[in-house]
């Protein structure tokens, strides 16, 4: 069996949950050969953040933004007018995806990124400029549009190494790639998400401050209408908890395809992590994660200062790379000095966080945008509490599914509301049956339910379903 992993913009470039998942995927299933195809932006000089596992045959990697000669027949002026004819008022994306899923299933050997070049594109850019930016500049609404279409088609158009399966870890353009891979070769496709990417593309949208407020609504229906096409087409759509799966009924008309397949850990290795703290004082917090927007570490930062003045000897250690968005962790080095705990807040970049965990009394996740973090499994498994946002499976891993009658391994707060989430973390310092209970909790929760000798049972299984 060789099974075709697609990573849009992660393994094995970019450390983090998906691309740990991956690579432990991958390293645990040695009878499976597996080729790693990476989808970029552009090509650049990349350092490997894992080592391949011996069992990945090829690492395949192509660019959105790129130009390729694909080994397929040009699109026909008649073929490229069917695909413009779906695109309009009022823009449903629930219609446009049964029409875009109906025209690829027909003209699925064909060069996609020749749209471009046809009269129906610039038929449907003229209707579209007239009908509704008339005053604008055409110039910027045509490179705009371009933008738009230029990685999509070319991710509908990638000749993919050949598979037994497509597993796509996400939808988006990972999962056009994996779409072209399955039509194309006549193989299964199963997607998997640990985030819901449109609805983290909406919010990366909605606060992007280099998209034109006018265009925001555009880039947003083209990712749900991108995520409501693979959908479609996939063979199984396998999320981390139900949650995620309510999400993705929104858009996936077969909800038989759905599977709710949670995240893995290997429980033993930090199960059997001696911790070395032998008192709570100093009292260490340690979140574990990049230091990007998204991860919010800037309310972790705050919380932080009302633990200071109640707590004397602490300290808040972020832990993770600093390189992903540089403006933004200088950001938070001005925060934390603006704020006078420059001294309090300590940032370590990339860490072994085997060597880091026996350090810690509490894990902290402040993110407003979750998949079901390993990080949370991780501390739970070597006995730290936890306390992080009400976002993705984190109330879930904390509280227990309704199944599960093990108690709190932590406290839940809501994103952004550092004055809770210092509330918490003072709860958690000051209550030491708490802290101890909470725990021991998150260990017996994730030898319970999420070891990774469970996932990977259930990815075999579900392998050998589509085949």
């Amino acid at each position: 069996m060789k099974v075709g992993m697609i990573f849009e913009g992660t393994y094995p470039y970019v450390s983090g949950g998906v691309s740990s998942w991956g690579n432990l995927l991958m390293k645990n299933m040695k009878d499976v050969k597996f080729v790693v195809i990476h989808v970029g932006a552009v090509p650049k000089e990349q350092e490997k953040k894992y080592e391949i596992p011996r069992n990945v045959e090829e690492l395949f990697e192509f660019y959105l933004y790129s130009t390729y000669k694909w080994k397929r027949r040009k699109i026909k002026e008649s073929e490229a007018e069917e695909l413009f004819q779906i695109m309009e008022y009022p823009f449903d994306e629930r219609i446009m995806a049964r029409g875009f899923e109906n025209v690829l299933r027909k003209i699925k050997e064909v060069d996609f990124t020749h749209v471009v070049k046809t009269k129906a594109f610039w038929n449907f850019l003229e209707k579209m400029y007239s009908d509704y930016l008339p005053k604008d500049n055409f110039t910027e609404f045509f490179w705009m549009v371009r933008g738009m279409v230029i990685p999509i088609l070319n991710a509908l158009s990638v000749d993919l190494p050949e598979c037994d399966i497509y597993h796509s870890v996400s939808t988006g353009y990972a999962g056009l790639a994996g779409v072209s891979g399955k039509l194309r070769n006549g193989k299964p496709l199963i997607i998997t998400e640990h985030g819901i990417y449109h609805r983290e593309r909406q919010f990366e949208i909605l606060h992007a401050g280099w998209i034109d407020e006018r265009f925001k609504t555009a880039w947003i229906k083209l990712f749900t209408t991108m995520s409501a096409v693979e959908y479609a087409l996939c063979d199984r759509l396998t999320t981390l908890f139900r949650k995620n799966a309510e999400f993705q009924m929104e858009y996936c008309r077969d909800k038989e395809k759905i599977r709710v397949i949670p995240n893995g850990i290997d429980y033993e290795k930090f199960a059997n992590l001696k911790k070395e703290k032998k008192s709570k004082d100093p009292y260490i917090v340690g979140l574990v994660g990049r230091v990007v927007e998204i991860k919010d570490i800037k309310t972790a930062i705050k919380s932080a200062k009302l633990v200071s003045e109640k707590v004397k000897r602490f300290e808040l250690w972020i832990m993770g790379p600093t390189d992903e968005e540089p403006e933004y962790y200088e950001e938070c080095i001005k925060m934390a000095k603006a704020l006078n705990i420059e001294n309090i807040v300590k940032f370590f970049g990339r860490v072994n966080v085997l060597e880091m965990y026996p350090k810690l009394d509490v894990l902290l996740l402040s993110s407003v945008s979750e998949g079901q973090p390993l990080v949370i499994l991780e501390a739970m498994a070597t006995g730290i509490p936890v306390v992080a946002t009400n976002v993705g499976a984190c109330s879930e891993l904390v509280y227990g599914s309704q199944e599960d009658d093990l108690g709190p391994a932590g406290i839940v707060v809501s994103p952004k509301d550092y004055r809770r989430m210092a509330k918490a973390l003072l709860k958690i310092y000051e209550d030491d049956e708490f802290r101890k209970r909470a725990g021991e909790v998150g260990r017996k929760r994730v030898e319970k339910y999420y070891t990774i000798e469970k996932m990977i049972e259930n990815y075999r299984r579900l392998y050998e379903e589509v085949l």
